[in-house]
């Protein structure tokens, strides 16, 4: 069992890289996210997560430990696989998954590939409660509101609405409401209307 594993990245395809490490070349598998930060040639320390079945072993790489105990946490939810769980951390950064999971984000979950809502439902109910300490700051939601905020004001006034009435319904907004960017925007254009 390895706990992490320190090497020189020796090549890289989307679905899992060679790491080398004193002359042994380790198959690792990682998230595509992983895949686009790692360059072939330099030295990484890889935290690994060992997954052991009858009839295969496989390590999966993490560069962060708390994207491996997020990784983990995923695979303590009923129906959730290694494919799956990487395919979660392949969509998004661990404190914006974090936070949706945190807020009840389904329609953000299942933007996941091969996620439903039943899963991503249960992946709220298994592990919610278990984020805490994963320290997502509040700001990070709030950055994401603002986002949205910007994106609903710049196609509002493409509209034609005025900009003091625009900014005036966005800025008392509660922005946690909503599932998605489109969900936001129809919800504010009835509001206008």
């Amino acid at each position: 069992m390895f706990e992490y594993l320190e090497g020189i990245v020796a090549y890289k395809k989307p679905e899992y890289f060679a790491l080398e490490v004193h002359g042994i070349a380790y198959r690792v598998y990682i998230s595509l996210r992983m895949y686009e930060k790692i360059e072939v040639g330099k030295s990484y320390r890889v935290y690994i997560y060992n997954h052991i079945r009858e009839e295969e072993y496989k390590l999966i790489g993490f560069l962060e430990e708390k994207e491996r105990k997020l990784f983990e946490l995923l695979l303590s939810v009923k129906g959730i696989g290694v494919s799956l769980a990487l395919a979660a951390l392949s969509t998004y950064p661990v404190e914006q998954l974090v936070a949706y999971i945190q807020e009840e984000k389904v329609g953000q979950l299942k933007k996941i590939p091969k996620l439903g809502e039943k899963k991503a439902q249960q992946i709220i109910l298994d592990i919610q409660s278990k984020l805490k300490h994963f320290g997502v700051e509040q700001r990070f939601v709030e950055d994401s509101s603002m986002a949205w905020a910007e994106d609903i004001a710049s196609a509002l006034e493409n509209l034609g609405y005025a900009k003091k009435e625009v900014e005036h319904l966005l800025q008392h907004e509660n922005w946690t409401e909503y599932q998605s960017l489109e969900e936001a925007m129809k919800a504010i254009l009835k509001k206008m209307k």
